[in-house]
């Protein structure tokens, strides 16, 4: 053997051992340390019950102040939501919420265009990642790690680079609980009117959601359903109303309010608006 094939073979050793050891290395990080998103704070924390739950994308993570609800009813109140999450994201964090021993009374869930989409997003995939030994196994859906994330060290982290980064790491590392998890509730600021458009409806029905509505039913807790509000800018809220067809006592807030003031964007209201609409919320579904 050449003197340069063995330099390439220890290197190719030396690599390898590295890989390894960093793979071993960010396992125990990110398995070990506190919870840093709401994702993490599902699998790592044990849950308990809870009165009123909000699952959704960033239409629920930005509108929902649960410290409003438990201070005006009393009772408790989580936000689940998650920026860009799809339905059948909620429908696997709910199971996985589950799994570790949460119980509620009464599920929200918000409709709105989006609800065409039955697949997982690739964020919330690369989330799961490092809990995933050979698969997550959830009614319905199964997640799991190709054969290169589960066989090849360190590549499961690698591919999902922008999630799982050096400076992620640290921060898992060294930093107590994100907002994400500390707060539930993540409010926009700022006012505008960007995004403006026309909402297209091409469908109402989503498998995912009926499986929360059967998960709702089957754990003995009430469901509902509500669109929350929009700008005044964006054209054909009424679309919406479809919905009712379909989900009982759904309410459409899409065109509810007409202030400009409430919007960080034309699809996201901004602080004041968040806390003006779960005061809207809390009466209309006498919580």
């Amino acid at each position: 053997m050449s003197r340069f094939s063995t330099y390439i073979l220890w290197m190719l050793l030396i690599l390898g051992i590295i890989f390894l050891a960093a793979d071993y290395i960010y396992d125990y990080i990110f398995l070990n340390t506190s919870p840093r998103d709401k994702v993490q704070l599902a699998l790592k924390q044990k849950q308990g019950h809870v009165d009123y739950l909000f699952l959704g994308n960033s239409r629920v993570e930005n509108y929902i102040d649960c410290s409003i609800i438990e201070k005006k009813t009393g009772k408790t109140c989580e936000n689940f939501g998650m920026s860009g999450s799809s339905y059948q994201d909620s429908y696997v964090l709910l199971n996985l919420l589950k799994e570790n021993g949460l119980t509620y009374s009464h599920l929200f869930i918000q409709l709105d265009a989006s609800v065409k989409n039955e697949t997982m997003t690739k964020s919330f995939k690369a989330s799961l990642i490092p809990f995933i030994d050979s698969s997550i196994q959830v009614k319905d859906v199964e997640i799991k790690l190709s054969w290169s994330e589960k066989n090849i060290p360190f590549y499961k982290y690698a591919k999902y680079d922008y999630l799982f980064g050096m400076r992620a790491c640290f921060a898992q590392l060294y930093k107590n609980k994100s907002d994400d998890v500390s707060l539930g509730f993540i409010p926009q600021y700022g006012v505008g009117d960007n995004y403006a458009n026309q909402i297209v409806l091409s469908g109402l029905q989503n498998k995912y959601v009926k499986s929360l509505k059967e998960d709702a039913i089957q754990d003995q807790a009430s469901i509902h359903f509500y669109t929350s509000p929009y700008c005044a800018k964006m054209k054909n809220t009424i679309a919406f109303n479809k919905f009712k067809e379909d989900y009982k006592d759904y309410i459409n807030y899409a065109s509810f309010y007409k202030n400009e003031d409430y919007f960080a964007n034309c699809t996201h209201m901004n602080f004041k608006g968040a806390q003006i609409f779960t005061k809207q919320l809390i009466k209309d579904f006498n919580l």
